[in-house]
């Protein structure tokens, strides 16, 4: 056989590999695409039944790394992206994790009067996944963007502090404030709430056992005795729940915020606010 047939009859078969390699690739490629097409279908008409979604950046948007630095702690931006008033508004707001235990990591329910822009939470993801923000305005249409989070493992990830250290300290909260809140203007704040927010799926080294369930699932805020908003979650937040949020006080006041855990304890602290009339 000739050097050039020989040549030849290489190319030919490095053709035929890469062919083949292609084709399972896009195999591959469809076969996820469909099982998380099944998986959100299965979500949505769990979550929301027949109602359409819309698919739309313009309503509300949301922030996540592509390759979080540690599953157990991935930081979500969802944004308002339409100007809110009483007669249109976000009232509220779905987080969810596709491919988690538990997929509706968050649900969100807004007050008008305060004005929120933007909420930012810690989440844990399991494996590769869409991260989906629904919202539902006031008219009660369905609007929905994603994000696609490359993490794996942050449900099962051990505690960042020992179970005795979390529970010394279990429910203490803590309110971070802008420096000035001017009135009528949204105002950044940040609450914490220690808790292990143990998932179930945690596995003590001691022990040699799985550590129990064990999460907060409910956070509301309200200033001056008006709810701000509140969350029903569950142990997709991660350890020591925070959340970030935006809300626009018009006078002094004070802020409160309980949390209830699944052994049915109440957490709650409050906090004053000095509110500063705008220059004119």
């Amino acid at each position: 056989m000739s050097k050039n047939n020989d040549f030849h009859g290489k190319l030919r078969r490095f053709f035929a590999m890469t062919a083949i390699t292609l084709a399972n690739f896009v195999s591959v490629t469809h076969t996820l695409a469909d099982e998380s097409d099944e998986r959100w279908n299965g979500i949505k008409q769990a979550v929301f039944g027949d109602r359409e979604i819309i698919e739309n950046a313009n309503v509300i948007s949301i922030q996540a790394p592509y390759r979080a630095h540690d599953a157990a702690l991935v930081p979500i931006t969802l944004s308002a992206m339409i100007e809110q008033n009483h007669d249109h508004y976000i009232k509220e707001l779905y987080l969810i994790v596709e491919n988690n235990p538990t997929p509706l990591a968050g649900t969100f329910h807004f007050n008008p009067n305060h004005g929120w822009e933007s909420i930012e939470t810690r989440v844990r993801i399991n494996e590769y996944t869409n991260v989906r923000a629904v919202a539902e305005t006031s008219d009660g249409q369905l609007y929905m963007t994603k994000a696609y989070v490359k993490a794996a493992g942050g449900c099962s990830a051990p505690a960042l502090s020992d179970q005795e250290a979390a529970l010394a300290r279990l429910g203490k909260m803590k309110l971070r404030l802008d420096e000035i809140i001017t009135a009528g203007q949204p105002s950044l704040a940040q609450i914490l709430v220690s808790h292990p927010n143990n998932s179930g799926m945690q596995f003590d080294q001691v022990s040699r056992n799985y550590i129990p369930a064990y999460f907060v699932h409910k956070i509301g805020v309200s200033f001056n005795d008006e709810e701000v908003f509140t969350l029903d979650t569950n142990f997709s937040l991660s350890e020591d729940p925070s959340v970030h949020f935006t809300f626009a006080p018009k006078e002094d006041g004070v802020i409160s915020v309980y949390a209830l855990d699944t052994k049915n304890n109440r957490y709650e602290n409050s906090w004053p606010v000095t509110v500063a009339t705008p220059e004119s």
